[in-house]
């Protein structure tokens, strides 16, 4: 019988939930873990042979990396599980909820279809186990692996720029936080810049022309920096005077964990997953109301002692890719047999 474990990664390489099936697959083989790895751009793309020494494929799993529409996904997905003819397993990202609108039934389905074609399934947080539950499966029960936390940057706190700016982290789309940040702004000088690290989704590009016309409207400088490598991230990250994540219906956030691996206190708004992350890890984000007004507070409060958005160094995020490699090859070796 095969034994191997085998982590399948469909999807582009600059896309967060592809990058974060990637830092699994390395936590891992950093504890000395031997699964397979295997990248394919696409849902489409030909499998390899040699899956077929492979006792369990894994997968991580968000209907959009599937397909168009989460129809399009469904077919997409079975159509890979057929063809890896061995047990499949999955971690799913960005579950279903009521905020998604009048395209949560449908991706409700997409989701009911990775659940019932899995071997076992991992959620990121204990908010995503109860979404999977209350709207998708409720018989399931998932393995809970939260996030990972990078190594954290042991750097001491930059000095304050000349020009303070006022930074949100990852892709533009609507709800993540953008427009409402950069309002949030109005009543600071407009010497305080708002700076967007990362492009626009697919579909979204309009949101530049937006988020620079709201900025004129107060002489404020926008600037949204389009995709940045490793090196540039940090950089950037570690220049912005205060750091946002203002968005209110997440469910697990990388964003979040990468402003707190690069030693940052990142401003976020109360909500049950926000709760959670707060009890695992106290100390590593700064809360605040879950409303426009609470989070110009926030901003205002932190652009005035930007010393408030550091870590303290006695601080250690959790989890580590350690925690979170242990966490996988125990849950994968048990689902494997």
């Amino acid at each position: 019988m095969s034994t191997d474990v085998c982590h399948l990664v469909i999807g582009p390489r600059k896309h967060g939930v592809v990058e974060y099936a990637v830092s699994v697959h390395e936590a891992l083989a950093a504890e000395g873990v031997g699964h397979r790895r295997v990248l394919l751009d696409t849902p489409w793309s030909p499998l390899p042979s040699d899956l077929s020494a492979c006792g369990l494929v894994h997968l991580h799993v968000t209907d959009r990396l599937f397909g168009t529409s989460p129809a399009q996904a469904s077919k997409h997905l079975l159509s890979v599980v057929e063809a890896v003819g061995r047990p499949v397993s999955v971690t799913l990202h960005d579950l279903p909820q009521p905020s998604d609108g009048s395209s949560m039934n449908a991706r409700v389905d997409f989701y009911r279809t990775a659940v019932d074609a899995a071997a076992g399934v991992v959620v990121s947080s204990e908010h995503e186990a109860g979404l999977l539950k209350r709207h998708v499966a409720p018989e399931a029960v998932p393995e809970v692996v939260p996030l990972m936390i990078g190594s954290r940057v042991q750097h001491p706190m930059s000095p304050m720029p000349a020009v303070p700016t006022v930074g949100v982290l990852g892709f533009l789309y609507p709800g993540k936080g953008h427009i409402e940040t950069l309002r949030a702004m109005a009543g600071l000088p407009p010497t305080v810049g708002f700076l967007a690290l990362g492009a626009p989704s697919p579909g979204h590009d309009d949101l530049v022309d937006e988020l620079r016309s709201v900025a004129a409207e107060s002489g404020r400088s926008c600037e949204v920096t389009g995709y940045l490598d490793d090196d540039e991230m940090r950089e950037r990250m570690r220049g912005v005077t205060v750091p946002v994540a203002y968005h209110r219906h997440m469910s697990a956030s990388g964003s979040i964990n990468t402003w707190i691996a690069q030693g940052r206190r990142p401003l976020v708004p109360q909500s049950d997953y926000i709760d959670e992350l707060d009890r695992r890890s106290p100390g590593v984000v700064t809360i605040h109301g879950n409303d426009d007004e609470s989070l110009q507070s926030a901003i205002y409060a932190a652009v005035e002692d930007s010393s408030t958005t550091w870590l303290d160094p006695s601080v250690e995020p959790v989890p580590s890719p350690s925690d979170v490699a242990n966490a996988y090859a125990e849950v994968l070796a048990r689902w494997r047999r």
